[in-house]
């Protein structure tokens, strides 16, 4: 071990930080200088950057530092352009602590005001707060799990989700560190009036989000477990505690005169020294430089350096580290000879959607897949390449990264569309070129998020009832972590897991979870509130080159049903505890989505043609539509956008290409259902194009309820993102307008005063159109739930009194609808339209307000034919 003092600084609070992400040391003072030192050349000259003074915390987010003062401001600087971007927030009392969080889209901060504030970085840093329950002492974030501890004044420990866009407290430890009030105002002297203040009160999640520290009382660090927030192990201190920082498995403890390196493992010290500062200068932080060496700041503004303190870091470990997969892809090499390339190219191919090898195929060679779905590699150099191989350049989509070019991901085609026609694509020439791939799939799963980061997520699953979302730890021996979450709190609690498995596959309902991971065929079935110890686990029996591609559970009032499906056909029924009802044969099958028996199944043809597939759980397995054409089309962002049914058993899905909700009408009959488009997302939420402001808007389906698309409106990109949007409802509407609102000419003159009459006119027809056209659709949609509702399960909320109520609101519209029509049409005195109309009128009441308004406008023989109407209908009524 090796010790080096480095004095930067005459004077001042000097805080000591790495930046891996810049390679720096950064050094804080207080005065209002930084530094960034590099340790691999300390005769170079440091970068010097000017900020506020009398500093309180700082936060990192790759190459941008945020810190807080006293003077209750909040300030962001760029360590790559070494300047400060400008303060950003202000408190009138002093701000004691910050943390970026969502991926460095959001900040938050507080002080001595008691209030928790929430800066969007993505929104022109507008902000929210949250009161609490007295001062805020410090603020710790859990990447891995979007959680955030808040140390309060009082001795509490506040957490919270920060996964939504609006924070949610979870769990309160209460008497879990000293109480205590900061009172500098102005520069804080440790070293005297305010040598209170530098004892520490902050806690620290470990990596993997599982546990959380916490600097209790009596020199205790005391570990909290996430799962239910009991005690699992503690850490003590010979003296107060200063500053903690755990790395990895290794936590170290600062005191007032000396330091320890302890195991978080096994508790055992692993290292304890001493050590000297200049004059009376106190210790301030203790911040790890690598996996073996440590900095330690103070105040009189020196910095101490103690290198190698431990064995088996810093960059020997990370070294050995890497090998472990290097010497894979080094014996790769000669070992192609020898295994089979078959069965690394399947494992690549599904490896959560991704080559690690790069866009090119497997260690330089391309990837080429026949009419038969036999993978083969050629050398790079020989092989064909698609035009639209040329066209991945386009850079990312909403913030995630693309995939390599251009395998299908089920959801996810990164290439040129095809054409728009439904007759299978020509077969491929006899040479070997790509044909699409089923990659698995769940309703609701999005890509990563950042490939090529240490830290990596996705959502499995999302739907009305919440969503479940993985987090990747690409460091070696680091492990991944699974959240369930929920959009009702109230019904389920947020709850997270280790997963071993890698999972790739979802899907949720009210009662629990199942889980798959597609190439070795492992499904897992969770339980929410783990009543009975229900959980369990099964591998499948794949054939060769099977993988799984889709799941679900069904959402019955008793047992529910899993339902697994594969790229070979393959349809497996389990029930809730593992047993094996069913296999069906099929052809291979996309996606899965079910309700309370109903299941649709998508399953792909050929390429860029797809069929649909519905059956009765409950009632042996009844097919009730089978291999029916089904309008999705592959597309450069997703195949399958949404997949679910709404309250009353109608399937509905979302496709990527043309962004419009699609229901299945008249399904029950075999052989007569149709798709009905419902609403057009992109319409929705853009005004129809007119609001400039939106255009970039996009929309993220989760289902359909009460007539509205409930859904999350995303700012900024195709996919939702950290934080997560609050869940939004968008009223159905018959896509049959070309604008909302839409006025034609301008307001000079009588002339176009005229025409934006008729713009006005035609506006009110269109809107009075599609009224009548969404209410005779989503009639007949009730109308067909009404007649099996014995037959089918529904939720416990709706009842043959409620459906009917429902049906008698639809007929209402359908006249109201008509009636306003067939007024606007007389006005213009259309009378063979007026007359059309009238004719669509299904009750004496609407035809005789229609007859009522002929009369009035002297439209007489129009009356009279209307009168006609009213006979013939009381005649058939009579029959």
């Amino acid at each position: 071990m090796s010790y080096k003092k480095i004095s930067l600084f005459p004077d001042g609070n000097s805080y000591a930080y790495f930046n891996d992400y810049i390679k720096r040391l950064v050094i804080a003072n207080s005065e209002g200088i930084l530094k960034l030192v590099n340790v691999d050349d300390f005769d170079s000259q440091p970068v010097s950057i000017d900020f506020l003074s009398n500093l309180t915390s700082v936060s990192f987010r790759n190459d941008t530092l945020a810190t807080t003062t006293t003077e209750g401001k909040l300030e962001l600087i760029d360590l790559t352009k070494h300047e400060s971007r400008g303060v950003i927030y202000r408190s009138e009392l002093p701000l004691r602590d910050l943390a970026f969080i969502n991926q460095g889209n959001r900040i938050l901060c507080g002080g001595d005001d008691n209030k928790l504030v929430i800066i969007d970085l993505q929104n022109d840093n507008q902000y929210k707060t949250i009161t609490l329950p007295d001062q805020l002492l410090n603020i710790s974030y859990d990447n891995t799990g979007e959680l955030c501890s808040i140390s309060l004044s009082n001795g509490e420990v506040q957490i919270y989700s920060v996964f939504n866009e609006e924070l949610n407290l979870l769990h309160t430890l209460t008497e879990a560190i000293d109480k205590k009030i900061n009172l500098s105002t102005d520069n804080i002297d440790f070293n005297n009036e305010h040598n209170d203040e530098v004892y520490t009160s902050k806690t620290q999640w470990s990596k993997d989000g599982h546990f959380l520290l916490v600097p209790a009382v009596n020199n205790l660090i005391q570990v909290y477990q996430r799962s239910d927030w009991t005690k699992v192990k503690s850490f003590t201190s010979d003296s107060k505690i200063i500053d903690y920082n755990l790395s990895g498995s290794k936590l170290a403890i600062l005191t007032l005169n000396t330091y320890k390196v302890v195991d978080f493992d096994s508790t055992r010290t692993l290292h304890e020294d001493d050590f000297e500062l200049n004059e009376d200068a106190l210790p301030l932080n203790i911040e790890w430089e690598n996996k073996s060496s440590l900095f330690i700041g103070s105040t009189y503004g020196d910095i101490l350096r103690l290198k190698d303190v431990v064995q088996g870091g810093g960059a020997t470990e990370k070294d050995t580290g890497a090998s472990l997969f290097m010497d894979d892809l080094e014996e790769s090499d000669d070992e192609f000879g020898k295994s089979d390339d078959q069965t690394e190219v399947n494992r690549l191919l599904n490896h959560e959607g991704e080559q690690p090898n790069g866009a090119n195929g497997v260690n330089g060679k391309r990837l080429f897949i026949d009419d038969n779905d036999n993978v083969d590699l050629d050398d790079n150099e020989n092989s064909i390449l698609d035009d639209d191989d040329d066209d991945d350049d386009d850079g990312d989509e909403g913030g995630y990264s693309r995939p390599p070019p251009p395998v299908q991901r089920n959801g996810f085609k990164k290439h040129k569309a095809s054409p728009t026609s439904m007759q299978p694509s020509p077969p491929p020439p006899p040479s070997r070129f790509y044909t699409s791939k089923i990659v698995p799939y769940s309703p609701g799963s999005t890509q990563f998020a950042n490939k090529g980061e240490i830290v990596d997520r996705r959502y499995l699953t999302m739907n009305n009832i919440g969503y479940a979302w993985i987090v990747i730890n690409k460091d070696p021996g680091a492990t991944s972590s699974i959240t369930v979450s929920f959009f009702d709190r109230s019904m389920n609690s947020e709850y997270h897991f280790t997963d071993l498995q890698k999972f790739d596959l979802a899907s949720l309902n009210q009662k629990s979870i199942v889980l798959g991971e597609s190439t070795k065929g492992t499904i897992v079935y969770k339980s929410h509130n783990d009543v009975g110890n229900d959980s369990w686990e099964k591998t499948l029996p794949l054939v060769k080159d099977e993988y799984l591609t889709s799941i679900c559970i069904t959402n019955s009032k008793a047992n529910n049903t899993i339902v697994v499906g594969t790229n070979l056909g393959y349809l497996r029924f389990f029930n809730e505890y593992g047993i094996c009802l069913n296999v069906i044969k099929t052809i291979p099958v996309v996606s899965l989505a079910a309700s309370y028996g109903i299941v649709l199944m998508v399953n792909q043809v050929t390429a860029n043609v797809y069929t649909y597939t519905i059956f009765d759980i409950y009632q042996d397995y009844k097919t009730i539509q089978q291999n029916f054409p089904i309008p999705l089309k592959e597309c450069k962002t997703q195949l399958i956008k949404g997949m679910f049914f709404n309250e009353y058993n109608d399937p509905c899905i979302v496709g990527g290409h043309d962004d419009t909700l699609l229901v299945l009408q008249s399904w029950r009959e075999t052989g007569n259902a149709k798709w009905i488009p419902i609403l057009n997302l992109h319409n929705a939420i853009t005004e129809y194009g007119s609001n400039e402001n939106k255009l970039n808007w996009s929309c993220w389906p989760l289902g359909v309820i009460n007539d509205c698309l409930n859904c999350l409106i995303l700012k900024n990109g195709n996919y939702p993102g950290f934080p997560l949007p609050l869940p939004v409802e968008i009223d159905i509407e018959i896509p049959i307008k070309l604008s909302k609102n839409g006025k034609r000419g301008d307001s000079n003159g009588a002339a176009n005063g005229e025409a934006n009459g008729d713009a006005d006119n035609e506006e009110m027809e269109v809107d009075c159109e599609e009224q009548f056209l969404r209410s005779l659709t989503m009639g007949k949609l009730l109308s067909d739930t009404a007649a099996n509702y014995e037959e089918e399960q529904l939720s416990d909320d709706i009842d043959q009194d409620s459906i009917m109520t429902k049906l008698e609101h639809y007929s209402t519209v359908f006249d109201k609808s008509l009636i306003k029509l067939f007024a606007e049409v007389c006005k213009q005195s259309k009378l063979n339209k007026a007359y059309s109309i009238a004719k669509l009128m299904k009750t004496d009441k609407a035809l005789l307000a229609a007859s009522k308004i002929s009369e009035r406008m002297e439209f007489l023989t129009l009356a009279n034919k209307i009168g006609q109407l009213r006979e013939q209908l009381l005649v058939d009524l009579d029959d």
